[in-house]
């Protein structure tokens, strides 16, 4: 029996999306960089038997596995992926991403030549995006993968074109030493959006001399934005998308930060609704046009004051039943 590893695991969540994940099984086969294997953690309710037969076919190539579970929710389904993983290097895509090109897994893997590399971030696009992609490009170079100062929010920029070291790393389009998830752990759970910040402050606050994480034009992703499926967050009405902000920001950010969580609290309200705004804008394009968008705006920052009491006395309900939330998964599965 062949006991080589692969050089990279490619890791890929789905969620009833299988003729999407198996367009983009054949992407990554295709590759020019063919020493990999191909994760999949799969966890459609409903498939098509067509579709069924051909990830079927699929999953004849012995490089790709296919791991069955019901879903699970994104950072937890990356984890499972990641546990199953063999390579020195895991490389993290959606069933709603593609490749760009068959170059986009030696791009990334080029980089790992550098053993100060630990993790890199390759470019996304959309189909028909304005070029420049940012009204201010030069902006977005220089803010791409970064924190926003005090509060730790993401400034992603993840579609503009200049390599460059940063400080977050995608949970899309992402590639990471295995060694480096053994050291800082995996995805915290206790989150349904944003979950790639809690390994990023674990991963910030654990850089040593000479480590860096980088972002990588050449790796370039294309994002399809249009796919129903998978978690369905961009169908997901304005309140209830700021409900799962409201949890991110009292379960994540306030555990890793909490000192400044609650000095700057009125600083994070506001913060949920501009990122809710964003998310109406240029994400949640089942919302419809122009007229339908703004209403939903205003309609959310009307709710938000009435909604944020009614949060917060169930979240500090759940900690009385429920005791701390768990936090920085190991990759060996064992507790934290």
């Amino acid at each position: 029996m062949d006991t080589k590893l692969p050089r990279a695991s490619v890791v890929i969540r789905s969620c009833n999306r299988v003729a999407a994940l198996c367009e983009l099984i054949r992407a990554v086969q295709r590759q020019t960089e063919q020493d990999f294997e191909i994760v999949v953690v799969e966890q459609s309710t409903r498939v098509a038997a067509a579709d069924a037969a051909q990830l079927a076919r699929l999953a004849a190539d012995a490089r790709v596995r296919i791991l069955r579970h019901p879903p699970l929710g994104g950072p937890r389904a990356r984890n499972v992926g990641a546990r199953a993983a063999r390579a020195p290097v895991l490389v993290f895509m959606d069933d709603d991403d593609l490749p760009a090109d068959e170059t986009w897994l030696a791009a990334h893997l080029a980089n790992f030549a550098d053993p100060g590399c630990l993790a890199v971030t390759g470019r996304h696009f959309v189909d028909g995006e304005l070029r420049p992609p940012y009204r201010d490009l030069e902006r977005a170079r220089r803010h791409v993968l970064s924190f926003l100062p005090l509060l730790m929010w993401q400034r992603s920029y993840t579609r503009s074109d200049r390599r460059r070291t940063v400080e977050t790393v995608e949970g899309g389009n992402a590639s990471i030493r295995r060694d480096v998830l053994a050291r800082v752990g995996l995805w915290d759970e206790c989150t349904s959006i944003e979950d790639e910040l809690s390994f990023c402050y674990r991963l910030r606050a654990a850089l040593r001399p000479g480590e860096y994480l980088l972002f990588d034009p050449a790796a370039l992703m294309r994002r399809r934005l249009h796919l129903r499926g998978g978690l369905d967050k961009r169908a997901l009405h304005p309140i209830g998308y700021a409900a799962r902000g409201f949890e991110f920001l009292h379960h994540i950010v306030a555990h890793y930060f909490p000192a400044r969580f609650l000095l700057l609290y009125p600083a994070y309200m506001v913060l949920l609704y501009a990122v809710c705004l964003d998310w109406i804008w240029n994400e949640a394009h089942a919302r419809g046009g122009r007229a339908r968008r703004v209403a939903s705006a205003a309609g959310l920052l009307g709710a938000l004051p009435l909604l944020w009491p009614y949060w917060l006395a169930r979240h500090a309900l759940r900690r009385v039943v429920h005791g701390p939330l768990e936090h920085a998964p190991r990759l060996d599965g064992a507790a934290s």
